[in-house]
């Protein structure tokens, strides 16, 4: 990109001009109806055809159509910089030293020629191709939304254009930055989410109750994002277990809702109060129908930890003292609301199931001879507890996947019932 002067047709855009390793780049701002015009896919990077193809099919369509759903529900939405190449035509940098400002309060010999030089305008003609390097699925949540939410066109998106170099090493070049963005790039983990989501309800519920209910505060929840703990941990269950627990309750129990939505768009003050008191409820309802939860719940960190060391043992113990089983009665729970039963009826009816881990169902599914919770018996113990509650249907299936789970020849095996 050269200094060169105004051309008839161009459309100018702020930028600023950097330098990163071996790389010149330019930020810029841009209209999103502008970005959905001239921004492609990053599909020419790709000498093959077909690959270039298997590129566009990695845009998964429901990816593009949350972003999109997002995009149009939240009012404050914010991108971080997509990351795009420019090759051919002729995008033109207009850099400040061309320009004189007018305010008073900026003195020029204040100002160093480095910073002189990194500010300045983008021009385009309309004929450059332009691909994002980093952000394909949030192109194409763009493109989605103004279909339907022509208000969107004047936001203003962030740009980090990158000069794409043509010929062989220019590709290599253009496809080690896009590999190296898109590997080197971590997702959000679930405790970021949990500690600083405004958007996502379960993380704001979550935080809720850990910092203003006494049945969730202080040492009774583990602040981990992961969902073990040790038979020694004083604590009733993990701060991530809580946010899956919530996860299925917000979605399954509240009516069939879409975790994206939940995830990603803020519901109004008092939808967010509905969420917390629906929350609380589910709890409180679950912990009526088990004395020792209940306890653990009401009682002081001191006492509760007592109480789980009482009710979590090496031995096995109570399932709802242990984070899998709280997650297995939770999504058991939601079948049978969502097989229309309301909430204080499928916590009653809950209430009759067994709870020794040591005992059928969850011996040698969730609970191991040594002592071992088996995360991966989870949905085969929830299928065995809802049939206990008359809900499965498939009893052969289900007796075939319980025989194989125990070791046992399908003849030997009975299904558990309740007692």
């Amino acid at each position: 990109m050269t200094n060169m002067t105004k051309r008839p047709n161009r459309e100018y855009y702020p930028a600023l001009r950097g330098r990163f390793g071996d790389w010149i780049y330019y930020s810029c701002v841009m209209p999103m109806k502008d970005v959905t015009k001239r921004l492609s896919f990053a599909d020419e990077i790709h000498r093959s055809k077909k690959l270039s193809k298997w590129i566009q099919r990695q845009l998964q369509k429901g990816r593009s159509i949350e972003i999109s759903d997002y995009l149009r529900r939240e009012q404050q939405r914010f991108f971080n910089s997509l990351v795009v190449a420019i090759y051919r035509g002729d995008p033109t940098w207009h850099g400040f030293s061309n320009f004189r400002p007018t305010a008073k309060d900026i003195d020029l010999a204040d100002v160093s020629d480095d910073v002189e030089d990194s500010v300045g305008f983008l021009s385009f003609t309309g004929k450059e191709r332009i691909f994002a390097v980093d952000g394909q699925h949030r192109l194409a949540g763009m493109r989605e939304a103004l279909k339907a939410a022509r208000a969107l066109e004047k936001d203003q998106v962030s740009l980090l254009l990158v000069p794409h170099r043509p010929g062989k090493e220019g590709l290599e070049r253009s496809r080690r930055l896009f590999t190296t963005l898109n590997k080197t790039a971590k997702p959000v983990g679930k405790g970021d989410t949990i500690a600083l989501d405004e958007n996502d309800v379960m993380a704001i519920v979550t935080r809720f109750l850990v910092e203003n209910d006494p049945w969730f505060a202080d040492d009774k929840i583990k602040f981990s994002q992961g969902s073990n703990l040790s038979v020694g941990s004083p604590e009733l269950t993990t701060i991530g277990n809580l946010y899956d627990l919530l996860t299925i309750i917000f979605s399954k129990c509240m009516g069939k809702k879409k975790r994206s939505d939940l995830r990603f768009i803020r519901p109004s003050d008092e939808g967010l109060r509905q969420y917390r008191r629906f929350g609380q409820k589910f709890f409180r309802l679950m912990a009526k129908g088990f004395p020792p939860l209940r306890k653990c719940f009401q009682s002081t960190p001191a006492e509760a930890k007592l109480i789980v060391e009482k009710y979590r043992t090496a031995t096995g113990g109570h399932v709802l003292f242990r984070p899998v089983g709280l997650r297995i009665f939770t999504e058991v729970a939601a079948a049978l609301i969502s097989d229309g039963q309301p909430l204080a009826k499928a916590m009653k009816t809950i209430s009759q199931l067994p709870v020794r881990l040591s005992k059928e169902p969850y011996r040698n599914v969730i609970w191991l001879p040594k002592g071992q919770i088996e995360e991966g018996g989870r949905a085969l113990c929830r299928l065995l507890l809802l049939n206990m509650l008359g809900l499965e249907t498939d009893q052969k299936d289900l007796r075939d996947r319980y025989a194989k789970q125990l070791g046992l020849p399908k003849r030997k095996v009975k299904l558990p019932q309740l007692k």
